[in-house]
């Protein structure tokens, strides 16, 4: 079995993996963790690559009915002891619930004492060890990469469930350097007037449900080029931008430019077009496989809303989008997909005000397939991501 560790928008990440992995995807378990009946048919350390709501992917090695510590600890120092070389065995533990919070919870406490049994025996094998331990129970990506556990030594997950404590290796970590390249690196960033996040943008495309490498992709509200960065990096066939605004336009190019050299690829095709979503069909109508964009989310905003200002942003946005995603329809093959980020606004009691974005799509053609929230803590904007088709 493999086991694939789910991000902070665990929904989200978990259609994005349904996506990417399609027939493979047959899951024994669903939660924070997923784990899969049998190895998806692609490479642990291609997928991490291609997953950005990922953070771990690893396979199962053993199972226990019961949490014994004996029979974990040689299982686990068994692994270790295969390391070549002379030099310390580095290893760290972390702990996951499959469907048994209780048990968890309890067990989380007992983490430590496991790590130094296990410590404790490999000193026998006569090797330096290093027991690697954060402040939780679970070791994050930055943690295992520069502890060098993968190389050194290993991370291993072990998963609690009724059924009985899964034993798993983690394989790969998600490349947080290299996503915060793309984000923090490039040379251009609009923070003002709000960024897609890199990782947000690849699981959007990922959404799509496309063959990068067969398909053409269209981005009508492109701003700094964030989903056309992360579709060079993939491999599309074709890639195609469009803005109202030149200074996106030349956002765009510049961090393409800035992409294309600091990731040493191959200059795609692409085609970008300074033109409102609802004219770009003017200057570009070829059929495009996939539609991947984040609309205007309004004003930046510092505060919560109330009822009648929900009311008047969708008198504002509502005939905008009306008029963009109408055109946009013209160019979209039959059944292609579209993957768009619509506003929300928090409202005073914590809850979102959603734009009633099913009238709008369905009255224009369109079918909606799935619909996720995303945000962070302290937003006031939200993403309300919709997966559409023609």
């Amino acid at each position: 079995m493999m086991y694939f560790i789910l991000g902070s928008h665990p929904l989200l990440s978990l259609s994005e993996l349904k996506a990417v992995l399609g027939t493979d995807f047959h899951p024994v378990f669903q939660s924070s963790a997923i784990l899969l009946n049998k190895n998806a048919s692609q490479n642990p350390a291609m997928l991490q690559e291609r997953l950005a709501g990922v953070i771990k992917i690893g396979r199962i090695v053993s199972s226990v009915e019961t949490w014994d510590v004996q029979k974990i600890t040689d299982l686990i120092t068994s692994l270790l002891t295969t390391v070549e070389g002379k030099n310390k065995i580095s290893f760290g533990l972390s702990l996951y619930n499959l469907d048994d919070p209780q048990k968890t919870k309890g067990l989380e406490k007992q983490l430590d004492a496991l790590g130094l049994t296990i410590k404790k025996q490999l000193k026998q094998k006569e090797r330096p060890v290093r027991y690697v331990k954060g402040k939780e129970p679970r070791l994050s990506s930055a943690i295992v990469e520069t502890n060098g556990l993968l190389t050194s030594g290993g991370e291993f997950a072990l998963f609690v469930s009724k059924r009985g404590i899964f034993i798993g290796q983690t394989s790969s970590i998600q490349p947080f350097k290299a996503w915060s390249k793309r984000d923090f690196g490039r040379p251009r960033r609009d923070a003002k007037n709000g960024m897609l996040p890199p990782k947000l943008a690849r699981m959007m495309i990922n959404l799509s449900g496309v063959n990068p490498t067969d398909s053409t992709i269209l981005d009508p509200f492109c701003g700094s080029g964030t989903v056309l960065m992360e579709a060079t990096l993939m491999g599309f066939k074709e890639i195609i931008g469009g803005d109202i605004w030149q200074k996106a336009m030349d956002d765009t190019r510049m961090n393409m430019d800035w992409l294309i050299e600091e990731f040493q690829l191959s200059q795609p095709k692409m085609s970008l077009y300074t033109t409102s979503a609802a004219d770009l069909p003017k200057v570009y109508s070829n059929p495009v496989d996939t539609i991947v964009t984040e609309v205007f989310l309004g004003n930046p905003r510092t505060r919560t809303i109330n009822t009648q200002e929900g009311q008047r942003l969708e008198q504002e946005l509502i005939p905008l989008f009306h008029s963009s995603f109408s055109a946009l329809k013209r160019v979209l093959k039959p059944s292609g997909k579209a993957v768009v980020a619509f506003p929300a606004f928090k409202q005073k009691d914590d809850s979102w005000y959603r734009l009633p974005l099913h009238d709008l799509l369905t009255s224009l053609g369109y079918t909606i397939l799935e619909q996720h929230l995303y945000f962070r803590p302290n937003q006031f904007v939200a993403r309300d991501i919709v997966v559409l088709t023609s």
